[in-house]
């Protein structure tokens, strides 16, 4: 399947969307894959296998559309040209260009129904291919679901892993976004120097930011068997408490 392939089955599924709005999603899938793939070349990818992985990423087109379609249901449709009206006149109070508001609504919805297809713990790696293996920064990662809102805004995060799960130390890593409870509500981009470690080892964190998602990231921190990763995140008035559970499995029989 190619990408114009793919983009084509996810369109079909979209049955309440004006021919703007089918434009719009077409550019925005469009644009999320060209950026992956750019970033997955930067690793070393040959063009087909960084296509084929990006591809895999998405996720089935039919479920996407599916989900996407969701989006636009029948109220949808009384309500739309108010909300377009409403939109236009924001965009004129602020002076923005409409894809900075094409780029807020979608950050919203994929962060809160879908945040892998921004960021996913899997796909990341510091080293590319070594000796003929792909090398990822978290060995086992599962999927987690914890939300806190606060004015508004809901920090979620969706997946954790570790780096060596049989050591008696190592780094857990942990896949963190934002979104706005209004979906063209503004959110704030995300800024490492605010996050804040507690517990015994947490000294130390990185904040990784990956193919320019700005709402998008990744916490790291380092850790003893069987702790959870805890951070706190304040900024713009939000205040967010994480004690995360970690994968570790068959590590700690």
């Amino acid at each position: 399947m190619t990408r114009r392939e793919y983009t084509a089955r996810v369109l079909i599924c979209l049955r309440r969307v004006t021919r703007q709005e089918r434009e719009a999603i077409q550019a925005e899938i469009d644009g999320h894959m060209e950026d992956h793939i750019c970033a997955l070349l930067g690793l070393g990818y040959p063009p087909e296998l960084a296509e084929e992985r990006t591809l895999a990423l998405m996720g089935d087109p039919a479920e996407v559309g599916q989900e996407l379609n969701r989006q636009y249901p029948f109220r949808w449709l009384a309500v739309k040209w108010g909300a377009i009206v409403l939109m236009l006149a924001l965009a004129l109070l602020v002076a923005r260009p409409a894809w900075t508001w094409a780029g807020v609504v979608s950050d919203n919805l994929w962060n809160r129904f879908a945040p892998t297809h921004q960021l996913d713990l899997r796909e990341l790696s510091l080293e590319g291919y070594v000796d003929g293996k792909y090398v990822r920064i978290a060995s086992d990662v599962a999927e987690v679901d914890l939300r806190q809102t606060d004015g508004g805004v809901t920090m979620r995060v969706y997946q954790a892993g570790l780096e060596v799960p049989l050591a008696p130390k190592t780094e857990a890593w942990v896949s963190v976004c934002l979104y706005s409870e209004n979906p063209f509500g503004e959110t704030p981009q995300i800024y490492g120097d605010v996050i804040d470690m507690t517990g015994p080892l947490g000294r130390e964190v990185t904040c990784t930011f990956f193919s320019g998602v700005k709402r998008s990231f990744t916490v790291r921190g380092q850790v003893r068997r069987g702790e959870e990763l805890r951070f706190t995140y304040e900024q713009y008035g939000h205040r967010f408490d994480f004690s995360v559970p970690l994968p570790w499995g068959e590590a700690l029989s």
